[in-house]
């Protein structure tokens, strides 16, 4: 650790402050309502935006030099980077201050759904239906994507040269299909709702569904080739094992299956140029500067928010606007004269800007993070105005996993969900949460669908 000067003491002082009122903030929240959705953002938020700087700062002999946003943090000095963090954690006060602001009283927090609540069997009979249909959806487009590529081996090779800023899928997949690769997504969701199926009647058969589902979302991250996406898959079973039964869960496990999983990162890549082109390999580095490397992007992206606006301008809302046209195909919208090469991603003038700066021709992309995206709007007054929004859906959120936190049945849906807002904060791009996320998108969806029928059917409180 590296502390040269009086501002490096006492900018040390501020960061462990910030980390100690994090720590017992996530604590009690974990320790008083379970594992929650305002405990995993505030988490992942403090990966991101303080954890990066702070050993950005006190480890320079650790920094790393191979990616495009390292080295463009790498220039800047200690006294910036200190600023950056000061704003960034305003920017999260304001979000659980938003969050805690209860404007029905303090009762509506208090009630839970009771551990012996059975599901209604009309609810259980249209979740395990809308299951089956979304597994078909999603086998059928993995297949016809297969086919279309020629082999399983091809289809497996896919994301690996398709990926890049400059790659476009339509050179390896004909146009028709392009749609069945975003639909391919939705495979990830059953295996998360057959094992709820499953938990709650015990039934063999969807059991079996949903080893099938399993094998299917395997291969689709397989082709998929994120290493992030792969390990935040596996998360929430390995949670579910670890807690088996418990109702409350503890902050120091979160940090162990973090650990585990940033450990894991560096060996996906072997396996996945294995699969490209039959070679494994492992890069030989240390742990902290592949945290660096891995997760510095969202911090650097926000330190260096006036010179992107300064290139690319204000997008005045655009990106809140244009996120659905993403999703529909270039031949639909051409038939009411709509051009889709005209939508210029958030992402693409993003990481054009990084070129700029560092006279380079970026080859992969820079995903635009949560801060970020939302100051490229309008400035301070649409990060300030989404900030309190976001605070207010967390906690919508909450309550709905406050309602079924004794029902164990369902835990693992609220724990991906929860391990998701991981890819929510490190890429907020409406357009990209569409088209990567759908799947979290949908089960947010259902799981708020299954909440309503509860509540219905049950006759409840309101809260």
């Amino acid at each position: 650790m590296e502390i040269n000067n009086i501002f490096s003491f006492l900018s040390l002082i501020v960061y462990l402050i910030i980390f100690l009122i994090i720590y017992v903030y996530v604590k009690k929240m974990i320790s008083e309502k379970g594992f929650n959705i305002i405990s995993m953002f505030v988490l992942t938020y403090t990966l991101f935006y303080f954890l990066v700087p702070f050993i950005q700062t006190f480890f320079k002999l650790y920094r790393d030099e191979t990616s495009i946003f390292t080295r463009v943090l790498n220039q800047l000095g200690d006294e910036e980077l200190f600023l950056n963090l000061l704003i960034s954690f305003a920017c999260l006060a304001l979000i659980v201050v938003s969050y805690h602001l209860n404007f029905k009283g303090k009762n509506n927090e208090k009630k839970k759904t009771p551990n012996s609540l059975e599901v209604p069997n009309k609810l259980y009979k249209k979740i395990h239906s809308l299951t089956d249909i979304i597994f078909i959806i999603g086998v059928s487009s993995i297949m016809i994507v297969i086919l279309d590529v020629g082999s399983l081996s091809a289809y497996l090779s896919l994301g690996s040269v398709t990926r890049g800023i400059n790659k476009s899928t339509t050179d390896y997949i004909s146009s028709s299909s392009l749609q069945f690769v975003t639909l391919s997504t939705v495979i990830l969701i059953p295996p998360y709702l057959y094992l709820y199926i499953y938990r709650l009647k015990k039934k063999r058969i969807a059991f079996i569904k949903f080893i099938f589902a399993m094998f299917f979302a395997i291969l689709f991250l397989l082709y998929n080739q994120g290493r992030a996406p792969l390990v935040i898959f596996f998360l929430p079973f390995l949670f579910l094992l670890r807690n088996n039964g418990k109702k409350k869960q503890n902050f120091t496990g979160l940090i162990v299956l973090f650990v585990t999983g940033l450990i894991l990162l560096s060996y996906l890549d072997g396996l996945f140029n294995y699969i490209s082109y039959g070679e494994f390999y492992h890069k030989e580095s240390n742990l902290i500067t592949d945290f660096l490397s891995e997760f510095s992007y969202p911090f650097t992206n926000f330190s260096i928010r006036n010179y992107l606006i300064e290139t690319n301008g204000f997008r005045n809302f655009y990106d809140y606007i244009i996120w659905p046209f993403t999703m529909i195909p270039s031949g639909i919208l051409s038939i009411f004269g709509f051009n889709k090469e005209l939508i210029v991603s958030l992402t693409s003038v993003n990481t054009a800007a990084y070129g700029y700066l560092l006279g380079v021709n970026p080859s992969g992309g820079v995903p635009v993070d949560f801060l970020t995206v939302h100051y490229y709007q309008f400035g301070y007054l649409s990060l300030i105005l989404v900030s309190f929004i976001s605070g207010r859906l967390l906690k919508y959120i909450d309550n709905i996993f406050l309602f079924f936190n004794d029902y164990f049945a369902i835990k693992i849906v609220l724990y991906r969900i929860s391990f998701s807002v991981i890819n929510i904060v490190n890429n907020s791009d409406l357009s990209a949460i569409i088209r990567n996320r759908l799947d979290v998108v949908l089960l947010l969806i259902i799981l708020i669908y299954i909440y309503k029928n509860y509540r219905l059917n049950e006759n409840l409180y309101k809260f």
